[in-house]
């Protein structure tokens, strides 16, 4: 195998399993940032790490039909994930919401106080 297949294979897991860079470098235990230059071409894995990917893409192959049910797990705690931080931010924005509508309140408030110190002032400079 060489080694642009081998990584050849690594992008086509990344992008098969939905994952990102940093997801696939956890994976195969290497840096992130140097897992994405051998994505791009940038650079080539020296022997260790060439070994790691052997490795890592050996288990693959080996394990393929029990992949599919964790990869579907994976992706349903991603999804999960991702639906609680979207309903956490709807909360904040309706929070949010919310206390624009009390400020509404509070600025009606502050007009008709405005009014009537301004119809006070004005009935104490009008002589009788």
């Amino acid at each position: 195998m060489e080694l642009i297949e081998e990584i050849e294979e690594l992008k086509k897991y990344k992008e098969d399993n939905d994952l990102t860079i940093a997801e696939l470098a956890r994976k195969i235990e290497a840096d992130d940032t140097t897992v994405g230059r051998w994505l791009k071409g940038e650079v080539t894995p020296n022997s260790y790490s060439l070994h790691k990917v052997r490795n890592f893409l050996n288990d693959i192959k080996n394990s393929e039909d029990l992949k599919p049910l964790e990869n579907f797990r994976d992706k349903v705690t991603r999804e999960r994930e991702q639906t609680e931080l979207d309903i956490n931010y709807l909360k904040q924005r309706i929070k949010a919401l919310n206390d624009i509508e009390d400020l509404d309140t509070l600025v009606t408030e502050l007009n008709i106080t405005t009014q009537l110190g301004n119809l006070v002032r004005d009935a104490h400079n009008t002589p009788f």
